[in-house]
């Protein structure tokens, strides 16, 4: 996982299969994240380029966020289309901006 901060928001950049190891991996490091866009009012950018797996545990990282820093404030960019129709299955493109 690589963050970039902008101006205007947190990019992060995701680089691998995100299975349920990699996401508790992930966890705290993405929480911290999740804090720091909290107390600066930055909304966050999920890069999916490199990701070619989801797993459910990504999805709940993904609501997490979404409730911390409200619906409008994550976006998830450069998905590709089987990881598009999880998120869709999931409910997920009713409520976040998912590219």
């Amino acid at each position: 996982m690589k963050k970039t901060n902008e101006k205007s928001r947190m990019i992060i950049v995701f680089e691998q299969t995100l299975d349920t190891r990699a996401c508790n991996e992930l966890e705290e490091e993405l929480i911290r994240a999740m804090d720091d866009c909290e107390s600066n009012g930055l909304p966050v950018v999920f890069d999916l380029t490199e990701v070619d797996f989801i797993a459910s545990s990504f999805l709940r990282l993904c609501m997490k966020a979404s409730r911390q820093l409200g619906s409008e404030n994550v976006s998830i960019v450069n998905v590709a289309p089987p990881i598009k129709k999880v998120f869709k299955i999931a409910g997920f493109t009713d409520y976040l901006s998912i590219c």
